[in-house]
């Protein structure tokens, strides 16, 4: 009988641009709170105005994770700003709300992520690691095929600190308090929160870099892929008889 050995018996998979497709889930979510606004009658909808809030929902996170903002303060800020460069009278407090609620509606999978996630939880303990608001996390996650297969989902809202924050690291450290770092392996395809978080609290990592972009020479990444179907040659030792 071959069995395989498990180099990593703990797997902190990032969600979303790992296993979710989050710019499907935004760009939805985005035109459905643009019509429940009422906003349409003013400036019709077009892909131009998802690419302008894509833009000023980026930087804000950016200021989220070098700490310059609060989660409130980007939650708010990004829209103000987006109703601003649009010209619309509206509240940033409501578009928000309309904007997090049809989030939660969005379980968009990646490809592979299904058949990867299920041959990995046959031999693992998944969690998920992911920077967002606890509330639209949950319900995005666990209305998605993945979420039979993940022992707990550690979201920065409830961490009280964004990845790639030590603090973020310290909250899931003390959820899986007793398992040794060597352990786990962290997966994710942002540099600036999963690899620099990962890197930063100690752990191992591997970056899903699909867009192939150039490595860091800044960062001590320990694995890289291309295709999450490479993930398991890694979480995998050579099998043995």
């Amino acid at each position: 009988m071959i069995v395989k050995a498990v180099r990593y018996p703990v797997l902190l998979l990032d969600a979303d641009g790992t296993l979710y497709d989050f710019e499907k889930s935004q760009a939805k979510a985005l035109e459905a709170a643009y019509h429940r606004a009422g906003f349409n009658g003013h400036t019709p909808y077009t892909p131009q105005i998802l690419a302008l809030y894509d833009s000023i929902n980026q930087s804000w996170w950016r200021r989220l994770e070098r700490g310059e903002c609060s989660k409130q303060q980007l939650q708010l800020g990004r829209f103000r700003e987006f109703l601003e460069a649009l010209g619309l009278q509206g509240s940033p407090e409501q578009f928000n709300d309309f904007y997090m609620d049809e989030l939660g509606n969005g379980s968009y999978l990646l490809p592979h992520a299904l058949e990867v996630c299920n041959e990995l939880a046959a031999a693992c303990d998944l969690y998920i690691v992911t920077n967002g608001v606890s509330r639209t996390q949950h319900h995005r996650i666990g209305a998605s095929p993945l979420a039979k297969l993940f022992r707990d989902i550690f979201v920065s809202e409830d961490a009280g600190a964004p990845k790639p924050e030590p603090r973020y690291f310290q909250y899931v450290f003390e959820k899986l308090k007793g398992i040794p770092k060597n352990q786990m392996l962290l997966v994710g395809d942002s540099l600036s929160s999963d690899m620099a978080g990962a890197c930063g609290a100690g752990l191992d990592c591997c970056w899903l870099n699909s867009r192939q972009q150039p490595r860091p020479h800044d960062l001590p990444i320990t694995y890289e892929i291309q295709d999450l179907r490479e993930l398991p040659q890694i979480v995998f030792s050579s099998p043995t008889l």
